[in-house]
């Protein structure tokens, strides 16, 4: 491996070298493992806030002027349409870059299907059950519905700047997936994955309500890794040695790797 791995473990999530310029990666928030660890590498990943940073800053100027065909009518072709098209446009800027960024899928935490973290959906629900109410009944409950929707979208963003709020990374090992069903684990850890695969293998210990430390599989060319990461419910691995992320209850849950 020898310095290739170095610089895709040490840099860029997606598996490319990039210059000293372009590693701004939070390092004063490192922290290290004890001396169990040697053998495992830190692996950094960019954080996605800043991608989507500009996609949800267009998003709210989208869903601010929704309403402006409908109340200064006449100046577009169709008011409804218009209005419908900004407000979709406006959603679409906050689902499409969650999909890119690696959110929005299944996690070990996710209570039901609907559990869609970090879309609120009671909120959502309840926006769109007044939308559908304000067709058939009263022309004032699409106020209502549009103000639930700006609760939905800002409870949207301060999940997101919870969720990028700590550093991107994991911490990583080679092995041989033919020596994989030989892994075992330490107590309060399971693997879910009779055999090696790109993805999640395991759990372990929940940190919050909101994240949980997992393994995970990892190829690269003919090269592949375990993974030990923080998964958030927003899809986000976090870096599990960071300050950000209460050090003594790192420190107790992975005193030593828990994978041997």
């Amino acid at each position: 491996m020898g310095d290739d791995r170095d610089k895709w473990l040490e840099l860029d999530s997606n598996w490319k070298p990039v210059g000293p310029e372009k590693t701004d990666f939070h390092a004063d928030n490192d922290r290290f493992p004890s001396s169990e660890w040697e053998g495992w590498f830190r692996k950094k990943s960019r954080n996605p806030g800043t991608t989507l940073l500009f996609p949800i800053a267009w998003s709210a100027f989208f869903l601010l002027i929704a309403p402006l065909p409908q109340i200064a009518s006449g100046f577009t072709p169709d008011d409804r349409t218009a209005s419908a098209a900004l407000f979709l446009t406006a959603w679409v800027l906050v689902v499409i870059p969650l999909i890119s960024t690696g959110s929005l899928a299944r996690h070990p935490l996710n209570s039901h299907v609907l559990d869609i973290y970090p879309l609120d959906m009671p909120s959502m629900a309840l926006a769109s059950a007044l939308f559908l109410m304000h067709v058939l009944t009263n022309p004032i409950l699409g106020w209502m519905s549009y103000l639930v929707f700006w609760y939905s979208w800002l409870k949207a963003v301060r999940n997101l700047s919870a969720a990028t709020h700590y550093s991107a990374g994991a911490w990583l090992k080679q092995i041989d997936p033919a020596n994989y069903s030989k892994l075992q684990l330490s107590s309060d850890w399971e693997f879910t994955e009779n055999f090696f695969k790109a993805g999640i293998l395991g759990t372990g210990p929940s940190l919050s309500a909101n994240s949980i430390l997992v393994i995970e599989g990892i190829r690269r060319e003919e090269s592949a890794y375990i993974s030990i990461a923080v998964l958030h419910r927003s899809g986000y691995r976090h870096d599990p040695f960071q300050e950000r992320l209460e050090p003594e209850r790192i420190d107790e849950l992975l005193r030593s790797p828990p994978v041997f």
